[in-house]
């Protein structure tokens, strides 16, 4: 009983992240990257189906190859990633939000912003040769 209903949290999981993550697609300053990680993640856990759709699209194949290989995040994604926070930081400062819901967004953004930079940038071969 407690592993099926493991597993059906493992699918609810992996099925609201993938529906964040084609909102993310859409909507600028909801991350789709992470949405993708963590359906991936919860599929492997919980519904094969979505793990091999993830894993064979041409759109998140590439980026889970990546990151599955070496947690490798590419330079492409990583510009168009930081040019999403800076748009959401601008519109955040210019819209007059509260000033603590602003520090947090932008103290949260940075933090991001650096790990995501400080990830490797190319998958490294493993293959050695003789």
């Amino acid at each position: 009983m407690f592993v099926k209903s493991k597993t059906f949290m493992y699918q609810v999981i992996a099925f609201l992240s993938l529906i964040m993550a084609f909102v993310g697609v859409m909507v600028p300053g909801i991350p789709a990257t992470e949405f993708i990680l963590l359906c991936a993640w919860s599929s492997s856990k919980g519904s094969p189906r979505i793990y091999r759709f993830l894993h064979n699209n041409r759109f998140t194949g590439p980026v889970l190859y990546n990151w599955d290989n070496g947690k490798v995040i590419s330079r492409s994604n990583k510009v168009i990633s930081s040019m999403s926070m800076f748009l959401c930081a601008c519109l955040l400062v210019c819209s007059g939000v509260n000033s603590y819901v602003l520090f947090f967004a932008l103290s949260g953004m940075f933090v991001g912003f650096l790990w995501m930079w400080s990830r490797p940038e190319e998958v490294k071969n493993l293959t050695k040769e003789c």
